[in-house]
């Protein structure tokens, strides 16, 4: 009697066992409620207004550095999706005009990079990011993670570049105190444009410090950075979110927010089929983008000044 008490006991247990385990995982990885529709807007009429708000040339190409790569099963950062191994890239991106560049992002150096899982790392484009940093005008982050501001705190040259960056007081606070003070600050609310034809789009959520990037080329073709706002592109076009295991766990997010803000960019992808969103870490999209040709591969060095024209000697007396 004893004996047939303690196995019912256990097998109890083990169903017990067996449905927690399928409620944490649904919960982990398949939840996915959404807020209520228009928690966060998206006005791609006021964007653009803000976007000609700096006169001036614009862009004239956008250029792209991956330099670090990790796989990791999709339905982590894509709650609901399949186990399939997806590459989730570690990206810097160049706006570059006739005059001057701007820099998005700048991934992290690869003692770094690696500790926080990379898979693969690509030290060349580390070492272009870090060469166009130093001749950037302005440089900005889409948010205050390692991954994406890491190329400024880990920079050899990090006094001097840290005075071309703009960034927010929650980005500037992954800085060393002792430059802090020359970073240029950056506060707003809603849209704040800072180039010809780029406008900054606050999206805290993922961050308290996140914001997307908008930019209108020369060519007239329009971007939205989506920072880690969507990681993948899947998350807009199905408006699913991280797994809670990522954002609840390891990210410690606004779930919700980022929801939100997945629903308004959803809206905007389908009622504007040409505009670029360039997603966070999604290897594969960001291949298409490049295929497209509206992204160039590899950050290109400018051509060196040409040297000057010798003086014409002067034309001999006459005798």
């Amino acid at each position: 009697m004893t004996t047939q008490r303690l196995w019912r006991g256990l097998g109890a247990l083990g169903i017990l066992f067996l449905l927690l385990s399928v409620v944490a995982t649904y919960w982990l990885f398949y939840d996915h409620r959404l807020p209520a529709p228009g928690s966060f807007k998206l006005d791609l009429a006021a964007i653009r207004a803000e976007s000609y708000r700096l006169p001036g040339a614009l862009p004239d190409r956008i250029e792209v550095e991956v330099i670090s790569f990790q796989r990791l099963p999709r339905i982590t950062m894509q709650t609901g999706a399949d186990w399939a191994p997806v590459d989730l890239i570690r990206t810097s991106y160049r706006l570059v005009w006739p005059a001057y560049s701007l820099i998005i992002d700048t991934g992290q150096d690869e003692k770094t990079a690696r500790a926080n899982g990379a898979d693969v790392y690509f030290r060349p484009a580390w070492l272009r990011m870090q060469a166009a940093l130093k001749t950037a005008e302005t440089i900005i982050v889409t948010h205050e993670h390692g991954d994406h501001i890491g190329g400024i705190t880990g920079s050899p040259a990090l006094d001097s570049i840290a005075a071309h960056s703009l960034l927010l007081p929650e980005q500037a606070m992954m800085l060393p105190a002792k430059v802090r003070s020359l970073v240029r600050p950056l506060r707003y609310d809603g849209l704040k444009a800072i180039a010809p034809g780029v406008v900054l789009i606050s999206a805290r959520g993922h961050t308290p410090g996140s914001q997307m990037v908008y930019v209108r080329r020369a060519d007239a073709h329009e971007y939205i950075f989506m920072g880690d706002t969507a990681s993948l592109a899947g998350n807009v076009t199905f408006m699913k979110a991280r797994s809670r295991l990522v954002a609840d766990f390891i990210a410690r997010e606004d779930r919700s927010a980022v929801m939100g803000q997945l629903q308004a960019l959803n809206r905007l992808e389908f009622a504007n089929p040409d505009l670029t969103l360039v997603p966070g870490h999604d290897g594969d999209q960001i291949g298409k983008i490049i295929s497209a040709g509206w992204l160039s591969a590899h950050f290109v060095p400018a051509p060196p000044p040409l040297p000057p024209e010798p003086a014409t000697p002067p034309e001999p007396a006459a005798p």
